[in-house]
């Protein structure tokens, strides 16, 4: 029994170590010939999913993928300098001047989501690669910079595959006009103690959902609200539509008590909800999320008068960026209504200045205080009182 016992832990730590070792994240410097207006991910670490989505515009005219990959990295490394203030990525700095440019410091798995793009790949060394290699014609060239020299250091080795890249890349240009390189590695050269390790659960028992609920998805907008209620009136079906313009996308929400229709925009990487409209009244709102991120709220109400409209546990995301979890038919993280700036936080910075107030008067009036010194003569005897008297 023993024995069974550990023949089945070993597999099992074998699995977890290695699901421990694909979840690290390193940076990723991309550049190449075509540019892109793709916006600035929000997230300081972007995970597999996140940035196979974020990479689409560098390869929506499918160009030749050069991927070189080394065995460790870690934003530390772009920042190392010598004596002179030299760095050793010297043409990868010079890049910035003549190709678009893009630095993730963090990303989750960036190779498998790179390699998820085309099934036709080559994959050779360093080693490998002479003055008379021919490029081959592949979609993915994997070049692995695994040819670490003995008590070489870190910064000549970097400094020798960045002179390496400038010229394998400058090669398969004179080949290909349309090319996109990708800088990454296996693991994280350098480890720190900020990584957060967590637990998750599941309860024993799941949560039933209302029946009441609202859930709309289709090829525009995904909306949920636990419950809306109508001029103080519970509402149990809701019929939903929607239509798409250029910039514009309409959610129509129609009802026995009354019909209502949300306008959605987008401009600067956001989308808007700008007008929202109540049988024949309308309203001029500002809500507004990032894209890839949906808007959320608990109790959201609309409307103003003899008209009102209350979507409880509110969340919507029009669907003008795809991403992984919108084809699921799933919201992305939410940009939540309430701020920064609560109303328990301004209450404590109110209480907090009253006191500092109060301090400031106190101190002033302590300082203000004078000894009695009008009947003190300096020449006179001096005034003892014994303890018997």
């Amino acid at each position: 029994m023993k024995t069974n016992i550990r023949l089945l832990t070993i597999p099992f730590s074998l699995l977890a170590l290695g699901q421990l070792c694909t979840s690290e994240f390193v940076p990723v410097y991309i550049w190449g010939t075509q540019s892109t207006t793709d916006p600035v991910p929000a997230l300081h670490k972007l995970s597999q999913s996140s940035f196979r989505d974020d990479i689409r515009l560098h390869l929506t005219n499918n160009p030749t993928i050069l991927l070189f990959v080394e065995q460790s990295l870690s934003p530390e490394d772009f920042g190392q300098r010598d004596r002179l203030g030299n760095s050793p990525f010297n043409y990868l700095s010079k890049a910035k001047k003549t190709s678009k440019v893009n630095y993730l410091p963090y990303v989750q798995n960036p190779i498998k989501s790179i390699k998820h793009w085309s099934d036709d790949i080559y994959e050779t060394s360093i080693e490998d690669l002479t003055d008379e290699f021919e490029i081959p014609d592949s979609k993915v060239i994997v070049i692995a910079l695994n040819d670490a020299k003995e008590n070489e250091q870190r910064f000549d080795l970097l400094k020798r595959h960045d002179s390496f890249i400038a010229s394998v890349y400058e090669r398969v240009l004179q080949k290909n006009e349309n090319v996109v390189a990708f800088y990454t590695a296996h693991r994280a050269s350098w480890t720190g103690s900020g990584e957060i390790q967590s637990r998750k659960s599941r309860s024993l028992f799941a949560v039933e959902e209302k029946e009441t609920s609202f859930y709309f998805n289709d090829s525009n907008i995904v909306f949920y609200a636990s419950n809306i209620n109508i001029n103080n009136n519970n509402i149990s079906t809701i019929n939903f539509s929607t239509s798409k313009s250029e910039k514009n996308i309409i959610l129509d929400g129609l009802s026995s008590a009354i019909n209502f229709r949300l306008q959605f925009v987008s401009a600067n990487g956001y989308w808007y909800l700008q007008h929202v409209t109540l049988g024949t009244e309308s309203y001029n709102v500002s809500l507004y999320a990032p894209y890839k991120f949906s808007y959320a709220c608990g109790n959201q109400m609309f409307g103003n008068g003899s008209n009102t409209v209350v979507f409880e546990n509110f969340q919507v995301q029009p669907k003008y960026i795809s991403s992984l979890n919108l084809k699921d038919g799933k919201f992305d993280d939410p940009y939540h209504c309430v701020g920064f700036t609560t109303i328990p936080i301004w209450s404590g910075l109110f209480v907090t200045f009253i006191l500092m107030i109060i301090m400031t008067i106190g101190l002033a009036m302590m300082m203000d205080i004078k000894t009695m010194d009008r009947f003190d003569d300096a020449k006179g005897k001096t005034i003892t009182i014994n303890v018997s008297e």
